[in-house]
This record gives C-alpha cells, structure tokens and sequence, in this order.
C-alpha cells in the first residue's frame, strides 16, 4: 500500500534528520510523530494520520525557520507530506456506495518509493544515506535521500576548517558517493545558493557556506 510504504520513507528521514536538530523539545516531538504516523497509517486510522501530519508540517516549518532543519530537506519532507495528506484525504473519501473504480494511489507521487538505505554512520561526522530503486544510487537530486545527503554535506562544509573544502576531500569523507553524484550534489547546493564554488572547477578549487 503506497500510504504505508511513503509513511515508512517520511518516519525514516524524520529519525535521521532528528539528531541534529539542537533543541531538545523539539527533536522529542519531531520524533514521536514520526512513529505515531506509522502506527496510525498501519492501523489505518487515517483522521488520526491527518492530524499527525498537521502537527508534522508544523514542527518541520517552525524548524526551517529557526534554522533547526536544513531548508533543502524541510521542503522536500513537507512536499512529501502534503502528497501523503492528499492520498489519505482521497482513500478516506470514498463509501461502500462507490460503484466507481478505486483510485491509483500512487499516481499521488512523483515516483515509485525508493528503498532508503544506511550505508555507514561516522563517529564525527553526519550519517550517509544513499537511495536505491534497483539501478544504482538516485543521482537526479530529487527524493528524500538525495536531499539527506545534501544536507550532509552541508554539515561536513560547516565543520572544516574556515567552513571551506575542497572536492577531494568531500569524496573522501563520503567513500560511498561517486565522483558524479557529488558532483551533482555540490552543483544543486550552488544552484540554491546555499555554498559557493570559488574557482574554476580544477583541483585548486574549494567550497565555502554562503
């Protein structure tokens, strides 16, 4: 069922994007919604689920605003959020009465939900999430995992030395990227004007937090 598995995806970027959040209280709550949306959307109490997701595009908007959650994944889990909310709203929608077909609920998405999978965790450093759909790592920037590895990135800039870095030292925190899917990842972060690159792109080049 598409309600449970993109539940599944939201509580999980929820969880890993909740350690960075400083404020305690609100890391605490930001966290026990995300497992509240789960055991409401697998026991299908869907009004509950609604309220849960109200109380969840709340928390994550008081955070992009506080600067607790990386805008580039507060966005993209409140767009995330709102897709799950519609498919709900449309299930919940229909009666025994309906002689009409029900409908496509994946059509509600952008895509066929990818398998989010950890591949390894740092002792000083953020979590590395990749995504996976059966041909290889997503490199298109969008989803939850491109914009949780962005996001680390981003932390990895902040804690070097003059928050600036060079490529080759951003792949070697993440031996698990390739050279192309940071490069990607780097590119969208200027795109956004979050970091900028100064240089021509050779190796003497490095990238700094705007």
């Amino acid at each position: 069922m598409f309600i449970n598995q993109k539940s599944q995806e939201i509580s999980y970027a929820l969880v890993k994007i909740s350690p960075y959040i400083r404020r305690p209280e609100l890391r605490h709550r930001m966290e026990r919604l995300a497992f509240q949306l789960l055991e409401e959307t697998s026991s299908e109490s869907f009004e509950l689920a609604l309220k849960t997701i109200a109380s969840l595009e709340s928390l994550i908007g008081l955070g992009r605003a506080i600067y607790e959650v990386e805008p580039v994944n507060a966005n993209i889990i409140i767009g995330e959020l709102e897709s799950l909310n519609s498919a709900i709203r449309q299930l919940v929608g229909l009666d025994d009465s309906e002689t009409e077909e029900a409908p496509d609920l994946g059509r509600f998405f952008s895509k066929v939900p990818a398998v989010i999978s950890q591949k390894k965790e740092y002792d000083n450093g953020p979590t590395i999430i990749t995504e996976e759909n059966g041909n290889g790592p997503n490199v298109n920037g969008n989803g939850l995992a491109s914009a949780i590895r962005q996001s680390a990135i981003l932390e990895k800039i902040r804690q070097s030395a003059n928050r600036q870095i060079q490529l080759k030292e951003i792949l070697a925190a993440f031996p698990e990227v390739s050279e192309r899917t940071m490069r990607y990842d780097l590119q969208k972060l200027c795109s956004q004007s979050l970091i900028e690159r100064i240089g021509n792109g050779g190796p003497g080049s490095y990238y700094v937090l705007k």
